[in-house]
């Protein structure tokens, strides 16, 4: 996606921690920035999308799973300048803590890989450290809605 690199300006994005009964839902990134690494799913909002739909969209896209928006918890700015100190990323991204209607997962291509897994017993290789903290900071309502499901 090479408009999305080196932008004119910020770009909308949506994230979803996406719970279970089997815990919160990762995949592994195909894409810059953090490509490899685990992340939680979601993406850029499409032209005449709502963030709901988009977080919809992307989560399914990303990992099979279908979900429904529960509540807005954290809004980010993902800013990643380039060796030179040029924004090669500039994302503004709202997270959203939502319930998995369905819990059969599958990657969204045949190279990826996604998975439960509780918040206290995470993959170490996050994308970055804001994830951990998102899901650190929103950790007491997880683990409430995990424990209802």
């Amino acid at each position: 996606m090479a408009e999305r690199r080196y932008p004119t300006h910020p770009i909308p994005g949506v994230g979803a921690i996406v719970l279970s009964p089997h815990g919160l839902l990762l995949a592994r990134r195909d894409k810059e920035p953090g490509v490899g690494l685990w992340s939680i799913p979601g993406g850029g909002i499409e032209l005449g999308e709502t963030q709901e739909q988009a977080i919809i969209r992307e989560v399914e896209e990303e990992t099979g799973v279908q979900c429904r928006v529960l509540e807005l918890i954290d809004t980010v700015d993902l800013i990643t300048p380039d060796e030179r100190g040029l924004i090669e990323y500039h994302f503004i991204i709202n997270h959203y803590l939502t319930l998995a209607i369905t819990d059969s997962i599958r990657p969204e291509t045949s190279e990826g890989e996604v998975g439960w897994f509780h918040p206290d017993h995470l993959p170490p290789d996050i994308a970055s450290e804001r994830i951990i903290e998102l899901i650190q900071s929103a950790k007491t309502r997880i683990l409430e809605l995990m424990s209802t499901l």
